[in-house]
Order: C-alpha cells, then structure tokens, then sequence
C-alpha cells in the first residue's frame, strides 16, 4: 500500500543539527529546510550531476537539511544524505513509485523536493508526500513545451538555468505568478589562476569536447568527418575529448589510428582542470543543449566556444563572448572555417578574446548560485502552496509495466503520462 500524500501546507523550518555543517549555517542566521533533490543519477558525467555533488556539501551551509535521492543508483551505506532507488532499465514505473514512495515516507519531515529536468515528476507526484515541489530545469530537449504542458499545477515554483527557458515555461503555464519562476546561475567554481596559454605560433590549435560521449544527445558521431575536414583544411590541430558514455567506445573505433586525437576519459579534480585549461577551443555539436557546465568553465578559463545556433541559455552565453564563432548547427564547415580564423588571431586580439570569454561567465562565479537557490526556496516556503496535494487513483497505463529501457524507444511520453486519465 502506497502512503497517502500529505495534506496541504507550509513546511515549517527547524533548526540545523549541531554537526560542522550546520554549525556554519547557524552562524549565518538561518534555520533548516528539509529538503529532497530527486535526479536519475548522481555519480556519473554530466552538468546536473556536478552541480548536485556541490549540494552535497554546501547545502546545510546555506539553511538546506538535504538528501540526495537518485533513482537509478544503489543506496550508499557511506553516504547516509544520498538515497538510491536502485532502478534499473528493466524496472517500470509501477515499480518505480513503490521504490519511491516507501523511500521518501522515511525521510525527515516536513520536506520539499526538487524535480531535476522535472524527471519522474509526473509518476512520482501522487505518492512522494511532499508539503511543497520545486521544478530544477537544467535542461532542454525535442518536445519539452508539451512535456511542459503536462505538468501544470504541480510544483509550486521553477528554477531554470537560462531567461529562455524561464520565458518557455510562462508561455506554456499561462497565469503562473511571475515570483514563482526564476533564472539559477549555475555554479561555476574555477581553479586558481595558472600560467597564461603558450602562443599559437609553433604547437596544434588544441580542440576539445567535454562531456556525455553520446551520439543520441551529443551528436558525437559528427566528429569523425569533422577531424577529416580539419585534416583536408590543411590545420595544424589535434583534437582532444574529456569524458565517458555509451558511445566512447564506438568513437574511439571510429577515430582509430588518428595521431591528433586523444581520449582523456573520465577526469576529476586537478587534472580535469589541467586537461581542459589546455585547450585553446571548445567544440559543441549537438543539435540541443540548454546551459552545459563544461561549457561555463571553459569559458571562464578563456577557452574559446565554438557553439551552434540551437537557442536557449549556452547558445547565448557563446555568442556574447564569440559572436563570430557562433555556427549554424551540423555544419561542420563552419567549424572548420571557425577554427581557421581563431588560428590566423593575432596574438593581442586572440587574449582579448579569451579575456571576453571569462568575463562572460563572472556572475557564476563564487556563492551566487546558492545565495539564489536557498532564497528562492525559502521564499517558496512563504508562499501558499499551490502543487496538487490530493490525486485521483492512478488510470491503467501499458506504459506503466514497460520496462523503462523498452519504454525509452518505443514510448518515450508514457514518461510524461500523470494521474490524471
């Protein structure tokens, strides 16, 4: 039997635990929000799962009592703030909200939980018991104005990483009180300054790719004719990639035997920062991104963008920086032509952009994320609520006993079916 959602009201705050953590966020004159961070994964590559691991250890600091729940990873018996569902590709959703709900109930009340990309938030609302639900959008993909559309009336306010999006999700929630929706500065936390990057003059134009190696999302199948459009155009390069996924192994098949190309792999740490402060250009070719962190930090280390015109938040952060490097997407010609140009820059005019790129990026730069974040939760906390609290049984869905891998490519909305019929 699935526990009843809690009744509508306001969490009320209670005071930090008195651990190290909640000592600081003492000091700063707040009291504790519990809090939930739901996401599919916490532990593997990507721009969420960055910035969740920063919530991990700051949130106390900054008035959150937050768990991590990841729906798609064990439980770690080290880690006692992050939860795992244990999902995998061959689990439905059926059993996904049992997992889900026998999960949250242990949790500490009163509680808000945070939807990342709003995955799960259509299933998992009727049963996750939550005083008040907050939308994350990180993201951006193929469909998300009707995915939009579905989920009206049940969170009580948004943060989105760039003003578009904001705008998309007032254009498709008509009537959402303008307070409840508001623009999240990802984090960007930068190394220390190093040595300036060595003149062009003598050594390879260093490109690189950082992220999911995935040809669904990230389109990486383009860079096998793209290295051989750079070869032909006679560019002194070498082509370099920072990250995993399903697709590396095929990609490194793919570029096999190519002297100017190398594979990092997963990074972290010094020298994830050493590798990608190497870099004089980074390269997207995705046919839709929304604000990729990778993105941020090259940016803020004066590596410049080649970026594609795909709208939304990364699209216009490359553009205030490198206007003339900003390229119509899947044409790789430009990228070519861009790559060409930035290794012709004179010495002078090369750093002034790259000056421009960090300047660009300065409002991610140090607590204003979480000055934002926490504010906006707890003035979400203030308001009345105004999410769904009480729902219909669920209607018999197919899509609700299909296993999620099955499901992904012959159904993918039944990830975005409610509880209403």
């Amino acid at each position: 039997m699935l526990p009843k959602p809690a009744g509508v009201g306001k969490p009320q705050v209670r005071p930090l635990a008195l651990d190290t953590a909640g000592r600081a966020g003492q000091a700063l004159g707040v009291a504790a929000i519990s809090f939930v961070h739901g996401f599919t994964f916490l532990r593997t590559l990507g721009g969420v799962q960055s910035v969740l691991q920063q919530h991990r250890t700051q949130d106390q600091r900054w008035g959150l009592d937050s768990r991590i729940l990841t729906y798609f990873e064990p439980d770690e018996p080290r880690e006692p703030r992050v939860r795992g569902l244990g999902l995998t590709w061959r689990h439905t959703i059926s059993q996904a909200r049992t997992r889900f709900a026998r999960l949250v109930a242990g949790l500490p009340q009163p509680r808000v939980i945070g939807y990342y990309n709003f995955w799960g938030l259509p299933f998992f609302a009727a049963v996750d018991g939550a005083e008040l639900r907050i939308g994350v959008l990180h993201g951006d993909w193929p469909g998300l104005a009707e995915c939009l559309r579905g989920l009206r009336g049940l969170v009580d306010g948004v943060l989105c990483v760039s003003p578009p999006l904001v705008e998309l999700v007032r254009e498709n929630w008509p009537g959402f009180p303008a307070e409840r929706a508001a623009m999240l500065a990802c984090p960007v936390n930068l190394p220390a300054p190093d040595t300036a990057k060595p003149p062009l003059a003598g050594r390879p134009l260093v490109v690189g790719f950082c992220g999911r190696i995935s040809r669904a999302e990230k389109r990486v199948d383009r860079f096998p004719a793209l290295y051989q459009q750079l070869a032909q155009a006679g560019l002194d390069f070498r082509l370099e990639f920072l990250g995993d996924g399903p697709d590396a192994r095929w990609l490194r098949r793919q570029l096999a035997g190519h002297s100017r190309v190398v594979f990092h792999g997963r990074l972290s740490g010094r020298a994830y920062w050493q590798a990608l402060r190497g870099w004089d250009a980074i390269v997207f070719v995705s046919d839709y991104e929304a604000l990729p962190i990778a993105l941020m930090e090259a940016m803020g280390l004066g590596v410049v963008p080649i970026y594609p015109r795909i709208g939304y938040g990364g699209s216009e952060y490359a553009r205030a920086a490198a206007p003339e490097f900003w390229y119509e997407p899947g044409d790789l010609s430009q990228i070519t032509q861009a790559l060409r140009r930035l290794r012709q820059m004179a010495a002078a005019e090369l750093q002034a952009l790259r000056d421009r790129c960090g300047q660009t990026v300065r409002a991610h730069l140090g607590d204003g994320y979480f000055v934002t974040f926490s504010s906006f939760v707890r003035r979400i906390c203030e308001l009345p609520r105004i999410s769904r609290a009480q729902f219909p049984p669920r209607p018999f869905y197919w899509s609700d006993y299909c296993p999620f891998g099955l499901l992904r490519r012959v159904y993918p909305r039944g990830f975005w079916r409610g509880d209403e019929p």
